[in-house]
C-alpha cells in the first residue's frame, strides 16, 4: 500500500499497534514535519483495506483548506489507495466528486469545520446512510481547534454525527504544539467515553539560532488611518537577513503584513536584486496564496511576509529563515513558527525585529514598554522549560447553542421542543447548560423570528433563521467582518474594510493601488496600480489572551541580572533600560503608584483573564479603572488613600464572587464578542463573556499571595 519503497519508522513501536490493535482514541503529538499524518494514516488504511467499510470510513477535519489541498496529495502520492476514495470537501473543491461520494459512501472525506457544518445540514435525513459504518475522524493540528469558537464547534458535530450513527467513532488527533496532554485528552472525552492513548514523538535536537533586535519600525505618521509607511533601517535589516534565502516575516496583523512586504519591495528595486517579495494572509484571494505558497515551494530566493496563515503545517519545502515583526502571541504560537525552519536536520533560525518605543520611555516616566521583555519570556519559557499555555475549559458556550439550534433544524425539519432539547443538550460541550436556561434561549430566538412555534406545538426556523442559516457566512461560527472585493482587471485580489472610497489609496498583495470606482451593491471596488502610498485597512481586531506564567516570567527576567545570548547590542541596553525602570518603580513587589489625589496605577503582575476580572470587582466595588495592558490597571477614584485600595484588594481577595447578575457590565461589553451571542438574553451573553474572557478564580488566589507575602508597597510620583 505504500508507493515509492517509503518505509515508515516514526511511530512504528507506539502508533501503529495503538491505532490497528486497540479501540482508544489516539493523540499524536511531535514536532513540525515528523511524520504525524503517515503515521496515523498507514494503520487507518491497513485496517480499512483488511476490513472495508460500508460507508464513508474516515473523516480528516483541517483548519485551512490549503492544508486539506497539501494533505491530500501527500497521501494521493504515498499511498496506493485506488481501492479507497480520497475526496476533498471544502467550498473550492469540485462538485462531481463529493456527489459521487455523497450517492456512493466510501472512503476518506477531507473537510473544513465549516464544511461539515454544511454536509450535515444539507443531508440531514440521509445522514446514517452516509456514514453508519464511520470508523475514524481524524483532527489535524488539534492545538488549532482546542478551547476556541471552531473546537467547540468540531465537538458538537462529532456528538451529532455519532447519535444518528448510534455508535462512539475513535477520534485521532495530530499536533506539534500542546501545552497539556492530559487537556487534550480531555477536549477529545467531550466527543465520547472512549479511552485515549497518547503517543508522543520524540524532537530532534537541530541547532537552534534566535536573534532579537529592536527597531523604530512604523512612521508614527497617520498610522491610526492605516497608512502604511515603514523606516528604512528595519527595511535594510530585513533584506539583508532575506536576499538570497527562503523566508518567512511573520507579522501579527494584516496591515503589518502589508507595510512590510510592500515597503521591502520598493527596497528590492532600489537595491537592483531579484529578491522576490509576496504577502499570505486570510484577507487575500485563494488565487494569491495558492500563487505565493507555489512560489515558496519553488523559489529559493523569496521573502513572503504573512499572518497565521502560514502558521500551520502546509508543506511549503525548506526555509533558511523565519523572521517575526512584533511580539509573539503566545508560546504556542512562537512554537509554530519556529517549526517551519530547522526542517530535515537544518539549524533552526529566528530573528525577531522588535518596536521600540523611545518617544514613551523618554517622555512618561511611568510607561514600562513590554515588547521586549514579553518575547524573551516566551523564548525563555519554551526553550528552557518546554512549556506550552494550556487550554481554557469554555463552559458556557451559549452562542454556540444557538448555531447548533438553527442548524440541527435546518436538518432534521421542525422537531417537538422536547426533541430539540434532546438533540442539543445531548451534546457534551453544553453539559454545563441546563434544560432551563436553554427553554430561555429558546423563548428569546422565537421572540425575534429566528424560531417560530407550529400549529402542532413542534418548533420551526422562523423567517428570519431561515434566512440566517441560507447565508454562506453561517457555517463559521467565529465572527467575520463584512469586507468589500478588490479588483484589478476583472481578477479578485483580496479583501479590505468597507469604509475606504474612491481615491483612496491602498496597499493588498504587496502592491499599491487607487480605488478607481465603489459598487456598495456589489459590494466591490476597482482598482489600479499606481504605485503610490495607501492605507492597509480592515476591520476587527483580535482577543488576546496573555497566560500570567508568561507575565510572571517577564516579572523574573526584570529582577535577575540575567543575560540572553540572543539580544543584539540595542537589544540588550533596552533590556537594561528596562530593568532600571523596574528598580525605579519598585515593581519587584505589586506596586501602587499614586499619580495624584485621584488616579493611581495598579501593578499586580497577572495574565490577561486575572487581569480583567480584577478590574471588573475593582468596578463592582466603586472603584472606576481601566486596564492599560497586562501589566498595568490605572484606578481613578477622587479622594482615595493607598490604604482604601489595600483594603479593597483584601477585599476582592477574599469574599465569594458576588453573583453574575449583581455584576454590572454594558451590552457593549458583552456583546458582539461572538458570533450570534446578539440573539441571546443579556444575563447569558454577560455569563458567556465572564466565563470566557476573566479568570475569577485565578485572581483570588494569586491576589492573595500578594496579600499574604505583604507584597505591596507604595509610592508617589
Amino acid at each position: 500500500m505504500i508507493r515509492n519503497g517509503q518505509i515508515l519508522v516514526i511511530y512504528k513501536k507506539k502508533a501503529f499497534p495503538q491505532i490497528l490493535n486497540t479501540n482508544n482514541n489516539i493523540i499524536l503529538a511531535s514536532p513540525t514535519a515528523s511524520g504525524k499524518t503517515e503515521a496515523a494514516f498507514f494503520p487507518i488504511l491497513t485496517d480499512l483495506y483488511n476490513n472495508p467499510s460500508d460507508t464513508i470510513s474516515v473523516i480528516y477535519i483541517s483548519p485551512l483548506i490549503a492544508l486539506i489541498n497539501d494533505q491530500f496529495e501527500r497521501l494521493y502520492d504515498l499511498f496506493d489507495i485506488e481501492d479507497i476514495p480520497l475526496v476533498r470537501w471544502h467550498g473550492q473543491s469540485l462538485r462531481a466528486p463529493k456527489q459521487n461520494i455523497i450517492k456512493n459512501p466510501d472512503g476518506i472525506i477531507q473537510i473544513t469545520p465549516e464544511s461539515l457544518e454544511a454536509l450535515l445540514m444539507r443531508e440531514g435525513k440521509d445522514l446514517f446512510r452516509i456514514f453508519y459504518d464511520l470508523r475514524y475522524i481524524v483532527i489535524d493540528e488539534l492545538h488549532s481547534f482546542m478551547s476556541n469558537e471552531r473546537g467547540l464547534q468540531i465537538l458538537s458535530l462529532i456528538s451529532r454525527i455519532e447519535s444518528i450513527i448510534k455508535k462512539e467513532v475513535r477520534i485521532i488527533g495530530l499536533s506539534a504544539t500542546l501545552g497539556s496532554y492530559d487537556q487534550a485528552a480531555q477536549y477529545i472525552r467531550n466527543c465520547n467515553s472512549k479511552r485515549t492513548s497518547i503517543c508522543v514523538g520524540s524532537e530532534k535536537e537541530t541547532p537552534l539560532k534566535l536573534s532579537l533586535s529592536e527597531f523604530n519600525y512604523f512612521s508614527s505618521k497617520d498610522e491610526s488611518d492605516g497608512v502604511v509607511a515603514v523606516e528604512q533601517p528595519i527595511l535594510k535589516q530585513i533584506y539583508k537577513l532575506a536576499n538570497n534565502k527562503k523566508s518567512i516575516i511573520f507579522c501579527n496583523t494584516r496591515k503589518d503584513v502589508e507595510a512590510i512586504t510592500s515597503g521591502l519591495k520598493d527596497y528590492v528595486l532600489k537595491e537592483n536584486s531579484n529578491l522576490e517579495v509576496y504577502s499570505h494572509h486570510g484577507s487575500l484571494s485563494k488565487t494569491k496564496r495558492d500563487e505565493t505558497e507555489e512560489a515558496l515551494k519553488t523559489k529559493d530566493n523569496i521573502c513572503v511576509g504573512a499572518t497565521v496563515t502560514l502558521e500551520l503545517g502546509i508543506d511549503i519545502g525548506e526555509l533558511d529563515l523565519i523572521l517575526q515583526v512584533g511580539t509573539s502571541f503566545s508560546v504556542s504560537s512562537f512554537v509554530q513558527r519556529l517549526g517551519r525552519s530547522g526542517r530535515k536536520g537544518q539549524d533552526r533560525i529566528m530573528v525577531f525585529l522588535l518596536k521600540k518605543y523611545d518617544s514613551l520611555f523618554r517622555n512618561d516616566p511611568l510607561y514600562f514598554p513590554i515588547d521586549l521583555i514579553k518575547n524573551i519570556a516566551i523564548i525563555e519559557l519554551y526553550i528552557n522549560e518546554k512549556w506550552i499555555e494550556s487550554n481554557h475549559d469554555f463552559k458556557y458556550c451559549y452562542f454556540l447553542i444557538v448555531h447548533q439550534t438553527i442548524s440541527v433544524i435546518k436538518s432534521l425539519g421542525a422537531l417537538s421542543p422536547r426533541a430539540l432539547a434532546r438533540n442539543i443538550l445531548s451534546i457534551k460541550v453544553f453539559k454545563e447548560i441546563s434544560a432551563d436556561e436553554y427553554k430561555d434561549i429558546l423563548i428569546k430566538l422565537i421572540d425575534l423570528d429566528i424560531l417560530e412555534v407550529m400549529e402542532d406545538d413542534s418548533i420551526n426556523l422562523g423567517l428570519k433563521g431561515d434566512k440566517i442559516s441560507n447565508f454562506y457566512d453561517f457555517y463559521a461560527v467565529f465572527k467575520s467582518e463584512q469586507e468589500m472585493l478588490v479588483k484589478f482587471q476583472n481578477k479578485i485580489i483580496g479583501t479590505v474594510s468597507k469604509d475606504l472610497n474612491i481615491g483612496d489609496r491602498i496597499v493588498l498583495s504587496s502592491i499599491k493601488w487607487k480605488i478607481i470606482d465603489k459598487d456598495i451593491e456589489k459590494m466591490e471596488l476597482i482598482v489600479t496600480n499606481d504605485g503610490v502610498g495607501g492605507k492597509a485597512k480592515w476591520d476587527g481586531d483580535y482577543f488576546e489572551n496573555t497566560d500570567i506564567s508568561i507575565i510572571q516570567k517577564m516579572k523574573e527576567i526584570l529582577s535577575s541580572e540575567t543575560s540572553y545570548s540572543y539580544l543584539n547590542n540595542t537589544a540588550i541596553n533596552y533590556l537594561e533600560k528596562c530593568r532600571s525602570r523596574f528598580k525605579y518603580l519598585h515593581l519587584d513587589k505589586a506596586i501602587i503608584i499614586k499619580q495624584n489625589s485621584s488616579t493611581y496605577n495598579l501593578y499586580t503582575w497577572l495574565g490577561s483573564r486575572e487581569s480583567r476580572a480584577l478590574s471588573i470587582m475593582l468596578n463592582y466595588k466603586g472603584f472606576k479603572n481601566s486596564p492599560v495592558d497586562d501589566l498595568v490597571i490605572t484606578i481613578e477614584k477622587p479622594h482615595i488613600s493607598f490604604e482604601d485600595i489595600i483594603k479593597v484588594l483584601d477585599e476582592i481577595a477574599q469574599e465569594p464572587i458576588p453573583p453574575i447578575n449583581n455584576i454590572k457590565l454594558s451590552k457593549s461589553d458583552v456583546y458582539d464578542k461572538f458570533k450570534f451571542d446578539k440573539f441571546l438574553p443579556f444575563e447569558y451573553a454577560k455569563k458567556q463573556y465572564l466565563d470566557y474572557a476573566c479568570n475569577f478564580e485565578n485572581m483570588q488566589k494569586n491576589l492573595k499571595l500578594i496579600l499574604v507575602k505583604n507584597d505591596l508597597s507604595y509610592s508617589m510620583y
